[in-house]
């Protein structure tokens, strides 16, 4: 009876694990090859949408804030609410003034009033003392009055006339204050405005609709000017930002199609249209942009900002509602190539 050594069973096993497994790599590089052939692949994509940054204008301390991350606002709501008290009580300090100076104008007015009636007075006096002094020279040169007499009525006659003189320079005094009076009354509105508009910097309000994404200050916080206080998702309008490796750029076109993943629903199917391609690497506008002056260089691949639209979400090839989408979220990426 023919029997098998143990040492051909174990060679023939290994030999049918030998083929599987080649079966298996030669499957897998199809596979790839097949993908690679119709797609630009990538993982280094999130979603992302328009974010504003709601920054204090005033340094002051945070008083009050009236929403919390998560909360859905509406353009104009206030958000949060810095200490005024400083600019309450000059607002209250320029009323006061522009009141003074109300009042003072006031009397600048019933002074004018006083000299317009104080100039009919005095011509009133010099036309009665013209009157006499023109009859005593016609009595003097007739010697029908004394020298006395006729010195004393030119005496009248040159200081009436110097006294409507007076009058007048006093309405013009009185005119120049109340002028000056005006424009210091304008002057204080214009003041009291700028303080009024300062006091609205102390109330932080929400630009545009969206949801609170982020708080970056608490109550009792010290503020400086131009702090971003809360960051808005603004979340109406969702794209896939996809950085690009350099070496598969030259497939890319605007309106071409693409399909994703997002990690948070690995069974959807997403599809869209890539609507911006950068004008610069990413590496451009990095904190420390590359720079190779000191001649240490090490060559690395740059990305490229992609753009792709969020038009449709399918399952198993059958399209389905939109599911909740959220800014950050990551993604696979896999731009279709053009034949």
């Amino acid at each position: 009876m023919d029997t098998v050594s143990p040492s051909k069973k174990a060679s023939g096993k290994g030999m049918v694990w030998l083929i599987a497994i080649l079966v298996v790599a030669v499957l897998i590089a199809f596979l790839w090859w097949w993908n690679y052939r119709k797609y630009i692949t990538t993982d280094d994509a999130n979603l992302d949408s328009f974010r504003v940054s709601v920054a204090a204008q005033v340094m002051a301390p945070m008083l009050k804030q009236y929403v919390y991350e998560g909360d859905t606002v509406k353009a104009g709501k206030v958000l949060a609410e810095l200490d005024s008290s400083t600019v309450v009580a000059e607002l209250q300090e320029a009323v006061a003034r522009r009141e003074q100076m109300i009042a003072n104008l006031k009397l600048d007015k019933e002074n004018l009033n006083t000299a317009i009636k104080n100039l009919s007075l005095a011509e009133i006096s010099y036309h009665q003392a013209e009157v006499n002094f023109e009859r005593d020279k016609k009595l003097y040169g007739k010697d029908a009055v004394s020298q006395e007499t006729f010195q004393n009525t030119e005496d009248i006659y040159k200081s009436t006339r110097i006294k409507v003189e007076v009058a007048k320079d006093q309405i013009k005094v009185s005119q120049a204050q109340i002028a000056a009076g005006e424009a210091a009354i304008a002057s204080a509105n214009a003041a009291i405005e700028s303080t009024r508009v300062s006091l609205g910097y102390y109330r932080v309000i929400a630009p545009v609709d969206g949801v609170i994404a982020k708080r970056w200050s608490l109550p009792g916080d010290i503020i400086q000017p131009g702090q971003t206080l809360f960051t808005i998702n603004e979340g109406k309008d969702l794209w896939v930002t996809v950085y690009l490796e350099e070496t598969k750029y030259r497939n890319i076109r605007l309106g071409q199609p693409a399909d994703f993943t997002l990690d948070a629903f690995p069974d959807l199917m997403f599809s869209g249209k890539i609507f911006y391609i950068g004008t610069n690497t990413a590496s451009e506008f990095s904190l420390i942009p590359p720079s190779n002056a000191s001649g240490n260089y090490t060559k690395v691949a740059q990305r490229i900002p992609l753009k792709i639209s969020v038009e449709k979400a399918m399952k198993k090839k059958e399209k389905v509602a939109m599911p909740r989408l959220v800014s950050g979220m990551s993604a696979t990426v896999k731009i279709i190539k053009e034949k």
